[in-house]
């Protein structure tokens, strides 16, 4: 993709797509919960955003493409035994 539509995301909209992930993936998390549980995934999006930052990761926004809906990032991982990384 080139640069010239490289646009860096701010570190507020990096957080609030991490917390929308962990969002959809909720159904992996204890189904046991405790008072205060429902902003859990708020607090682990914050700290993944900043170890990103740490690590020096440079985070740009694409263009938006042509879809009905946005991906499902775990729709990404590979299968249980695979090694390919293919789904």
């Amino acid at each position: 993709m080139p640069q010239d539509h490289d646009i860096p995301v701010a570190w507020g909209d990096l957080a609030f797509t991490v917390h929308m992930a962990l969002r959809k993936a909720e159904h992996l998390w204890p189904r046991r919960r405790r008072p205060g549980d429902h902003d859990r995934l708020k607090i682990v999006a914050e700290a993944v955003v900043d170890h990103i930052e740490l690590c020096g990761i440079r985070c740009v926004r694409r263009p938006p493409g042509h879809g009905r809906s946005t991906p499902d990032p775990w729709d990404a991982l590979p299968e249980p035994g695979r090694r390919d990384g293919g789904g």
